[in-house]
């Protein structure tokens, strides 16, 4: 009898955890800041490269991210085939790519409480610091997450570039907010909404889409 009661308690913990994992849309501005005054001239090419608002919606594994005023119109990933295809303005071409590409090594990762809120959420703090292998240069990431918005466990598994599936397996929630520290600038994403919501298959078929391959350099 215990162990009949221990196998329903188990299963209903799985559903209940399974229903907890987040699917829906979450709402970011961003904010591009100059450290380099050798930079400024360029802060208008560099504010492009990253848009000020967008929106990533989120499905398992995979995530399809609308950006606004930015050089991307939109990005899609699909986590099973580790692929990115980017859109890009007055073109109907995706433009696919490897995720694959292992582009940094992380020389420290490390979790720990803050004192950020972010939507009413209280938020840990993971950070990472890593190196560029091409340009050997050093860059630093913090991410904000707060625990009520668990993440699919495939959730850029495969996604090799930068880190990511490192960085999120070690997080494991959606960030809220997440700052990029470059050479000479920072760029910091900030949710302004978040939200459960079905999202459609249709965001993440590329199937009738013309696709040409992108070739990065490692």
């Amino acid at each position: 009898m215990k162990k009949c009661f221990l196998i329903i308690f188990l299963w209903v913990c799985a559903i209940f955890a399974q229903a907890q994992i987040f699917e829906g849309y979450i709402k970011y501005a961003h904010r591009v800041e100059i450290t380099d005054t050798t930079l400024q001239k360029n802060d208008v090419f560099i504010a492009y490269d990253f848009g000020n608002k967008s929106t990533l919606y989120i499905k398992g594994g995979n995530y399809h991210w609308q950006f606004e005023n930015c050089r991307r119109e939109y990005q899609i990933y699909i986590n099973n085939t580790a692929t990115l295809y980017d859109k890009y303005p007055k073109n109907d071409t995706l433009f696919s790519s490897s995720a694959n590409l292992e582009n940094e090594v992380i020389i420290e990762m490390n979790t720990k409480k803050s004192q950020v809120s972010v939507l009413g959420e209280p938020c840990e703090l993971l950070t990472v610091k890593s190196k560029f292998i091409r340009e050997q240069q050093v860059r630093g990431r913090m991410f904000y997450y707060s625990k009520n918005y668990p993440l699919h466990p495939d959730f850029l598994k495969n996604f090799k570039m930068n880190n990511n599936n490192e960085i999120f397996a070690k997080m494991g929630y959606v960030p809220l907010r997440f700052v990029f520290l470059y050479p000479g600038f920072r760029v910091t994403y900030f949710a302004l909404e978040i939200k459960r919501t079905k999202v459609e298959d249709s965001l993440f078929d590329v199937s009738k889409k013309k696709i040409k391959p992108l070739s990065i350099r490692k």
